[in-house]
């Protein structure tokens, strides 16, 4: 274990897998218990649950996270959601990877509906930066190419001059007088 961390030292960032949410169980009457498990990732994520009715967060004092780095120097996460009982309840454990801007969301609901599974979401901001990347590449690559076609044109004409001499017309050399 401890080579394989030497060897994901220089590791960047690396993508979570997409995020299982258990289905609930009660310990009591009063308290439902959800269990969301995501591994392979890196760095260490951040671990969110969501009331996906409202879409805000649900109380972190109610969650308990495990994260710890597995045999491959990569981290697994294991949160353990408590939350009281109500007729139907919309929930979602959201795992956050920060260097990759990217968010695994996967939801669970009680009562008659049926919930959400393996729903990727990425941050709009990601979205666009990769696009305005992706037009900055592609300007410079028409940039070097406008580039590489004058310096191609000025360098043709060029050789085609020194190439060429034209038309050179014998002329016999004048005789200079007086001298025999």
């Amino acid at each position: 274990p401890g080579l394989l961390l030497l060897l994901f030292s220089s590791l960047r960032a690396a993508n979570f897998s997409v995020p299982v949410v258990s289905t609930p169980h009660s310990p009591s009457q009063d308290e439902l218990t959800f269990t969301c498990t995501s591994i392979n990732g890196y760095p260490r994520p951040n671990v969110y649950w969501i009331n996906k009715t409202d879409n805000s967060l649900l109380d972190q004092a109610l969650q308990n996270d495990t994260v710890f780095l597995n045999t491959r120097g990569l981290y697994d996460v294991v949160s353990v959601l408590r939350i009281a009982r109500t007729p139907s309840l919309n929930i979602g454990c959201c795992i956050e990877n920060v260097l990759l801007r990217q968010n695994l969301t996967v939801g669970s609901q009680t009562g008659n509906n049926i919930g959400e599974r393996d729903k990727i979401t990425e941050n709009p901001v990601s979205t666009r930066e990769k696009t305005e990347v992706t037009w900055s590449i592609l300007a410079v690559l028409c940039l070097l190419v406008a580039v590489a076609v004058a310096i191609g044109w000025v360098c043709r004409d060029r050789w085609l001059r020194r190439s060429y001499a034209g038309v050179w017309a014998v002329r016999p050399e004048p005789e200079l007088a007086g001298h025999v």
